[in-house]
């Protein structure tokens, strides 16, 4: 039988050669889902042998990182905002750029102890809202989610951070919201259709419509800015997250009804989130 060194290593040279990227971390992370450890743990039994079945396992799980699949739909989760989500080929992968929305809901709504009212339109794996639960004990929350396969992934991770008494899941658009809500939070489809075939080759294996923003990457934005004004309470604020290609979307928004507040900047510099409510003239 191979060491858990050896097979890490030999995990790392496959992986290497077919240019994945952080092939060690890859290596590591489906090391800790065989054995179902951290990783402290493992790099403590580093010399320890690896029973036939696990190493199996874990050439199998490697193999489908070759083939591109996002580590975290191979290990079945991924970290967000210090939390573990359960994630698979329905849903969107929570990413580190989406976090910036919930420091600009801490920014908006300091008071920890607010009774807010929040939807979350096209929840996916319900990141956004449980993470803003997470932040405010006295919170309630509604995802809307028309994929009833990314529906269910909600529901488990709803399950899964103990929110069954705060937070619903809605197997709905968001266009059959009903306000009114304090908070509307949201990470819509905003790539670019013709931009599409060049995502990279993880990101091919996401669900497209959680990927597909349209012709021209406004759809889902022009579908929620009625809604918006519809369910917004006249203090409450909306905070969507938007892609390169949404940079000048405050000029359209005062047909809608709603007030632009500002753009918010992700750590590498980029316009990652508009702020927006209800505008009284």
């Amino acid at each position: 039988m191979k060491t858990i060194s050896t097979l890490i290593q030999e995990g790392l040279k496959l992986l290497s050669s077919h240019k994945v990227e952080s092939p060690y971390l890859d290596c590591e992370i489906i090391m800790q889902h065989v054995f179902g450890m951290d990783r402290s743990s493992i790099i403590m039994r580093h010399a320890d042998q690896v029973p036939i079945e696990k190493e199996r396992l874990f050439w199998k799980l490697t193999k489908k990182r070759v083939a591109r699949y996002p580590i975290s739909q191979i290990v079945g989760s991924r970290e967000f905002w210090s939390k573990n989500f359960i994630v698979n080929q329905h849903v969107l992968d929570p990413r580190p750029d989406s976090e910036t929305l919930i420091s600009t809901v801490l920014k908006y709504y300091p008071n920890k102890k607010q009774k807010l009212k929040i939807a979350d339109f096209g929840t996916g794996t319900g990141c956004l809202l449980i993470s803003v639960l997470g932040e405010y004990e006295y919170a309630v929350g509604v995802g809307f989610e028309k994929s009833l396969k990314a529906y269910k992934v909600a529901c488990q991770n709803v399950e899964k951070h103990n929110l069954l008494d705060r937070a619903r899941i809605l197997p709905i658009s968001w266009t059959e919201c009903i306000g009114p809500f304090d908070l509307i939070i949201s990470n819509p489809p905003y790539i670019k259709r013709s931009k599409l075939k060049d995502l990279q080759a993880e990101v091919q294996k996401e669900p497209r419509m959680a990927l597909d923003g349209g012709i021209d990457g406004l759809s889902c934005y022009l579908s929620i800015f009625p809604i918006l004004k519809r369910c917004l309470k006249e203090n409450g604020f909306a905070i969507l997250e938007i892609g390169e290609d949404q940079n000048d979307i405050d000029k359209i928004i005062s047909s809608y009804g709603l007030s632009f507040q500002e753009y918010i900047y992700d750590l590498a510099g980029m316009k990652r989130c508009i702020v927006m409510k209800q505008y009284y003239g």
